[in-house]
């Protein structure tokens, strides 16, 4: 009980600090499965025993930050780990969109070495506000020997067939759960 008192009194807080720097916040509801995970319903007040995704919108109208929470209110994983991060950030540039996922509060999620997962999606645009092309960011950590240096090697000669082209992204992934968007808008990819 005490636990829940505090998390109440911590959501409370940062729902206050992000209200007085000019930004929104809003609650979707979701189902999570093995796989993946669902929307249910937009703008939800009460989150009592409901999965859902925190949704902060900065001052500009865009989706600066998505959260996303099991229904005992812990941050989980966006479906199966194979995208995304409990806590997905966003930051905005002319002509550009860079999504990046984290663990925690600070430790950006995916380490190459167990999950060959990238940690980040940099959408670049054109004007009309559609995708030209997706890089994709990995995070790469190993120990400094020399068996583990030509191991590491070995490995990324293995991966280096797959090219980011080939993942199947067509919009910025995290915005199928947020409501503002870029101003509303989910980019597509040109074809």
């Amino acid at each position: 009980m005490l636990i829940i008192i505090v998390l109440l009194i911590t959501l409370s807080a940062f729902v206050f600090q992000q209200q007085e720097k000019g930004e929104k916040i809003r609650y979707h509801e979701i189902d999570i499965t093995a796989s993946s995970i669902n929307l249910i319903k937009w703008d939800i007040k009460d989150t009592s025993n409901t999965a859902f995704v925190q949704e902060v919108i900065d001052a500009k109208g865009r989706t600066e930050e998505l959260r996303f929470y099991d229904s005992a209110h812990r941050l989980t994983y966006t479906g199966s780990g194979f995208y995304g991060g409990p806590i997905i950030r966003y930051d905005y540039e002319e002509n550009k969109i860079t999504e990046t996922f984290f663990s925690d509060e600070n430790e950006i999620a995916h380490d190459f070495s167990t999950s060959e997962v990238p940690f980040r999606f940099i959408y670049h645009l054109n004007k009309s506000n559609q995708i030209t092309h997706i890089e994709t960011k990995y995070k790469l950590e190993f120990d400094w020997t020399n068996e583990s240096l030509n191991e590491t090697i070995k490995l990324l000669k293995l991966y280096k067939q797959y090219t980011p082209e080939e993942f199947d992204l067509k919009e910025v992934f995290g915005y199928g759960f947020a409501s503002a968007k870029l101003n509303g808008v989910n980019p597509k990819l040109l074809k």
